[in-house]
């Protein structure tokens, strides 16, 4: 605003001392003009007469020419300030109008802006609902291809359990047919055996017969004999009474340790019970889901190592579904390390499971 009154301050100063040097200067003129002018005056028109060049100065026509000029001055000056005031006003009207638009676009601007912030932050808003609707897709697909493979692993583990089932159970019929054949030939091996037996009997009979008339004779030969070898005799039987009381006194200690023996078995017995019970609780701690089980049985037969190791696992008979959960539970458990007192009886065992 400043820099637009300028040029308008400038051209009113610039007409004033241009008006004023022009007044100015007519003002000098005439005056110039009213002292140069001649006055021809003859005396009595004749050519002997004699020209005298006079100027006449009117005081009342310059002062009535200053007065005019002054007045003109004056009507000037106050054009000009009449000019200057309405410039002024003009400005303080452009100023103001200026400042209103200023106000007007500022405001403008703020709206503006508060428009494109607010636009901005629905576009925000919009994709953040946009990232959250897709991350939410892909949880739900992913959840539902994971739905999917655990069904489908159920499904395949039934299958093959059914499978191994079906397996297993033609496994043991051709156990059962060969046992069945395996126990014909002991039979029929039992009665060869027999009858080789009767036979051998029937004629380690008849050595004896020949045997004891062989020895009859010879009896009668040794009686001669028998007289002299009677102090002998005597003493050999001393002998021999001697060794049965030795031998009566060791039958006596055998008896009281098979007693002993006998608690040990019971105490054994007593280990075998309690070690079993730890590996089934192992194992069936690794189950899952046994709820899903209950009801059903399964005997497993379980090969351990001394320190404990699961050597082998393998399912005598049993639900087919359930069997495979104890066959991994069993692969997978940590089981107990057996007593050495124990571990003969202990290191292939069938164990039952009844979830």
């Amino acid at each position: 605003m400043g820099k637009k009154t300028k040029p308008i301050r400038s051209k009113l100063s610039g007409s004033v001392i241009l008006s004023t040097a022009l007044h100015l200067l007519v003002i000098a003129l005439l005056i110039w003009g009213s002292l140069t002018q001649k006055w021809d005056l003859g005396g009595g028109g004749g050519s002997d007469g004699q020209v005298i060049d006079a100027i006449m100065v009117d005081p009342n026509a310059v002062v009535q020419q200053y007065n005019q000029q002054k007045a003109q001055q004056a009507n000037v000056q106050k054009a000009e300030q009449e000019r200057k005031e309405r410039a002024e006003q003009q400005e303080e009207e452009l100023r103001q109008q200026q400042m209103k638009e200023q106000e007007r676009l500022k405001t403008l601007e703020v709206e503006r802006l508060q428009a494109k912030e607010a636009a901005e932050a629905q576009k925000r808003e919009a994709a953040l609902a946009a990232a959250k609707a897709k991350e939410e897709q892909k949880v739900a697909e992913e959840a539902a291809a994971q739905a999917k493979a655990e069904r489908d692993r159920i499904l395949k583990e039934q299958a093959d359990a059914k499978k191994q089932a079906e397996a297993e159970a033609k496994k043991q019929a051709d156990l059962a047919a060969k046992q069945k054949a395996e126990e014909a030939k002991a039979k029929a091996e039992a009665d060869a055996k027999a009858k080789a037996e009767a036979e051998a009997k029937a004629k380690a009979e008849a050595d004896a017969k020949a045997k004891a008339a062989a020895e009859a004779k010879a009896k009668a030969a040794a009686e001669a004999k028998a007289k002299a070898a009677a102090q002998q005799q005597s003493k050999a039987v001393d002998s021999l009474l001697d060794g049965l009381m030795a031998d009566g006194n060791k039958q006596s200690g055998a008896a009281a340790a098979g007693q002993g023996g006998g608690n040990r078995t019971g105490a054994n017995n007593a280990g075998v019970a309690t070690y079993i019970g730890q590996v089934k609780t192992a194992i069936e701690q690794k189950f899952i889901d046994p709820e899903l089980y209950k009801g059903r049985t399964c005997e497993l037969k379980v090969s351990i190592a001394p320190d404990g190791l699961l050597i082998s696992a393998k399912v005598v008979g049993g639900d087919p579904s359930l069997c495979q959960v104890a066959l991994r539970a069993a692969n997978t458990a940590k089981l107990p390390k057996p007593p050495k007192d124990v571990y003969e009886q202990v290191k292939s065992s069938v164990i039952e499971f009844k979830p």
